[in-house]
């Protein structure tokens, strides 16, 4: 009598082979459906490839849900909400239910979703160390009060429309990276950010965009002493920001301060371990001031700048070479200069090619 052979009755390595070689996603899902032991052969030939997790077009609903029952414990970050606004839900509870090592989340935050990704955090809260939230419409930030509850979570990004909501995350002790950026268009919010920052004594990565730091009534000067990374973009504040006497990374794009003069006092402050730095400021660091930066920031080895009403001229690139060779600044390992206006590169392009150690910059065209 003859034997006849099924599929499903072959080997997992050959399986394997066979997932392998089928281009499509769908195909494959296609065939894992089919028998119980395909769906088994289908996990172990996917156990590395979804770590990341993103809910895309390649898949139905139902497809996607039999891929997180199948992958889920190998599955440990997640993106949600790029493929438009409903019936993910279900993908979620599927989530909640099969993916136990779960460490990092990204949600599209939609109206639509007020209630179930608030809901879905506070169930995965035990083993989420990443969020990521972009909001997609206006409403209120309530959905900050959930994440305020994850107190392990080391890095958090909210993109949205920035409320008093925002408080509430002085919770996150644990904190070592924090990106708050507002969407609105006419207006710029206030943000109490130095009593969030009193809290997340971790905290070494910040990036705020287009809010307004009030003032702090208690003193503050050391609550960004551990900080390396620091991203100002359009922000507003009238009083001086507190010390970073560890920054390596600086991006201050165009914020507006009473103060005089503030972003040169900053830089000049903060400047001793700083590596990169880019600075676009209204009015524009002078001259004289640009040198005393470089003076200032003896370990800067990459600089994004615009160099606006800097009169260039060959004695002036030469005073920046040589402050750059006292700094320590070798032909190995230059200063990548980054010119932000097209009309200010090639004057420095044409000045620089003619200078004494001129390889000590290399110099780049940026926008």
């Amino acid at each position: 009598m003859d034997f006849q052979r099924r599929i499903y009755d072959v080997p997992f390595e050959i399986l394997d082979l066979i997932f392998e070689k089928l281009d499509s996603l769908q195909y494959k899902v296609n065939l894992a459906l089919a028998h119980e032991k395909l769906a088994k052969a289908f996990s172990f030939h996917s156990r590395n490839k979804f770590r990341k997790l993103t809910l895309d077009g390649r898949l139905t609903l139902d497809s996607w849900n039999f891929l997180i029952r199948e992958c889920g414990p190998t599955i440990e970050e997640f993106v949600y909400g790029v493929c438009g606004r409903n019936g993910k839900s279900l993908s979620l509870k599927v989530v909640e239910k099969h993916c136990p090592n779960l460490k990092s989340v990204s949600v599209q935050y939609y109206l639509s979703d007020r209630e179930n990704i608030p809901s879905f955090l506070e169930n995965m809260k035990s083993s989420l160390t990443s969020v990521k939230i972009n909001q997609q419409s206006y409403f209120p930030a309530t959905i900050l009060i959930a994440v305020s509850e994850i107190t392990q979570l080391k890095e958090f990004s909210f993109k949205g429309y920035v409320d008093e909501n925002v408080r509430h995350l002085d919770k996150l002790v644990a904190l070592e990276k924090l990106s708050i950026t507002d969407i609105e268009t006419f207006s710029t919010p206030p943000v109490d950010l130095l009593p969030i920052c009193a809290s997340l004594k971790k905290l070494r990565n910040l990036t705020v965009v287009k809010v307004k730091i009030l003032p702090y009534d208690e003193p503050y000067s050391t609550l960004w002493s551990s900080l390396e990374f620091l991203h100002l973009e359009y922000c507003e504040f009238s009083i001086e920001l507190p010390d970073c006497p560890n920054l390596k990374y600086l991006d201050m794009h165009y914020p507006k301060c009473a103060i005089e003069g503030y972003v040169l006092k900053f830089i000049l402050k903060n400047g001793k371990n700083l590596t990169e730095l880019r600075e676009r400021s209204v009015p524009p660091i002078n001259g004289n001031g640009f040198l005393d930066l470089l003076r200032g920031c003896p370990e800067l080895r990459r600089l994004h700048t615009t160099m606006e009403f800097i009169k260039l001229h060959a004695g002036y690139v030469c005073s920046m070479l040589e402050i750059l060779k006292e700094n320590g600044v070798t032909p190995e390992n230059p200063l990548e200069l980054i010119i932000c206006r097209r009309i200010k590169w090639k004057w420095f392009r044409r000045l620089h090619r003619r200078s004494p150690n001129a390889e000590l910059i290399d110099l780049y065209e940026g926008t």
